[in-house]
């Protein structure tokens, strides 16, 4: 340690303690009590105090600060105790002192104005929300991310490299030293289109995780044109700055999700004019699309005016839109035939990539409950793991599966409706203590099966009974 050689041995003891340094924030933490002063610990430090002289001797500050002089109190505050004050502590251990207040790094606290005293701050959402460390642009590695993602998302490789490519540019592009309008006009806006149950959110939210931005997934049917009844556009953008923790600036590098886009083209194709048309509620979204300042109000609805800048925003628009396709699947599909189902030119324009999901057959079925770390059978077999369950399953379930999946039609969320019912028994046994293992193997009674049924039905209309 490098002490100054004024200072003897007993000095340096007799002194020693130990330092929290907190950042004061503001942000919502309960709903119900609204905007709140909140700190956050930057360090927990060792060291001595002589002349109103904090040292760090752990080297988490690297600098010397002059208590009361140093710091802007309305933005730091420091609260330290001495070995003399911590040694009167019944059961005082130095060990156990310094593991607890090394733990205290990161976390977050209200001041009590009552108390005059630190509250530590619990709630799980909350604390979610605001650890999250930013990761470098220059550190992401998109070969990485892409095979992680591979990992999860199943028999989408080229949509999965289409979307990640775009979101990973994206990515670069706005953490730049270029201008706001530059910036603007390079970043791409999105529309995943296809099947539902391929993996279109899933992607999304995969990508937002490794590149640690925030993400918000917004039904775009609960919005209206600005004006009538229903949440305004604007809202989507509050949604995305709680979920980045009220960090504006994270926030605003952000990916923006608009889910069911295909539902507000139904709209322009009825050439209904009168009330909150979904015409309307796309041109709500132009001014999103084309990057600039918006205002929305904090909480949604009292709180303070935030200034939004959408330049740096990625947006990416989901949707079935099962009217578009051609000889049932989704080749060959243009800007144009979005035009003619609906989605208006102007917001047309302001996507630059389209990129369609492959629907799925038996054997992609098979490969997503094998291969993916996502699938029920995978996920029940950490489960199991952690509760020291053996789990083993005969080989054609996995056939009878992927046959049900297929006849229910629901992408891969079918997987999970299927292999539930299927578990369902062996569960209540699990739970009731009646056993310590769990096979599975394909139903006798095929009576309740998806694909039975479907047959049954395609049966009655080949011979004209409906």
């Amino acid at each position: 340690m490098n002490i100054r050689s004024n200072f003897s041995l007993d000095d340096i003891v007799n002194n020693l303690g130990i330092g929290y340094i907190y950042k004061t924030k503001h942000g919502v933490i309960n709903k119900l009590k609204g905007s709140q002063d909140y700190y956050e610990v930057m360090c927990a430090d060792l060291g001595f105090v002589d002349d109103d002289i904090f040292i760090s001797l752990m080297n988490d500050v690297g600098t010397t600060y002059q208590l009361g002089n140093g710091f802007d109190e309305d933005k730091f505050v420091i609260d330290f105790e001495s070995f003399s004050d911590l040694s009167k502590k019944e059961n005082f251990d130095f060990k156990q002192i310094l593991e607890k207040y090394k733990s205290g790094v990161g976390k977050f606290y209200t001041w009590n104005f009552e108390k005059k005293d630190f509250e530590e701050i619990t709630d799980e959402k909350f604390l979610a929300k605001q650890k999250k460390e930013k990761v470098n642009p220059n550190d992401l590695d998109i070969l990485k991310m892409y095979d992680d993602i591979k990992e999860t998302i199943i028999a989408q490789d080229e949509q999965v490299k289409q979307v990640l490519a775009s979101v990973y540019k994206n990515q670069k592009i706005i953490n730049s030293s270029l201008d706001d309008e530059t910036i603007s006009k390079l970043k791409e806006n999105i529309i995943v289109y296809g099947p539902t149950g391929t993996g279109k959110t899933e992607i999304l939210s995969q990508i937002a995780k490794l590149c640690n931005v925030p993400i918000v997934i917004e039904d775009v049917t609960s919005f209206s044109e600005t004006g009538y009844v229903g949440r305004d556009v604007s809202e989507m953008l509050g949604d995305l700055y709680s979920i980045a923790g009220m960090d504006l600036e994270l926030a605003e590098k952000g990916i923006l999700v608009i889910d069911e886009f295909d539902k507000i083209a139904e709209g322009g194709m009825s050439g209904n004019t009168e009330g909150p048309s979904r015409v309307g509620v796309q041109r709500s979204l132009l001014k999103l699309l084309d990057g600039g300042i918006i205002n929305f109000r904090e909480d949604n609805y009292d709180g303070a005016m935030i200034d939004f800048n959408t330049s740096k925003l990625t947006i990416v628009a989901l949707g079935a839109f099962s009217g578009i396709k051609k000889n049932d699947d989704y080749s060959d599909i243009s800007t144009k035939d979005f035009i003619d189902y609906g989605i208006m030119r102007e917001v047309m324009g302001r996507f630059s990539k389209l990129v369609s999901m492959n629907a799925f057959s038996k054997d992609e079925y098979k490969r997503i409950l094998l291969e993916s770390k996502l699938s029920p059978l995978n996920t029940y077999k950490k489960l199991f793991e952690e509760m020291k369950i053996e789990f083993t399953y005969d080989d054609d379930l996995i056939d009878y599966i992927a046959d049900e999946a297929v006849a229910l039609d629901c992408g891969a969320r079918s997987l999970k409706t299927v292999f539930d019912g299927i578990i369902s028994d062996s569960l209540f046994d699990l739970f009731a203590g009646n056993s310590k293992k769990v096979h599975l193997t394909k139903p006798t009674d095929m009576s309740k099966s998806h694909r039975t049924k479907k047959i049954a039905s395609e049966n009655r209309h080949t011979v004209g009974f409906c």
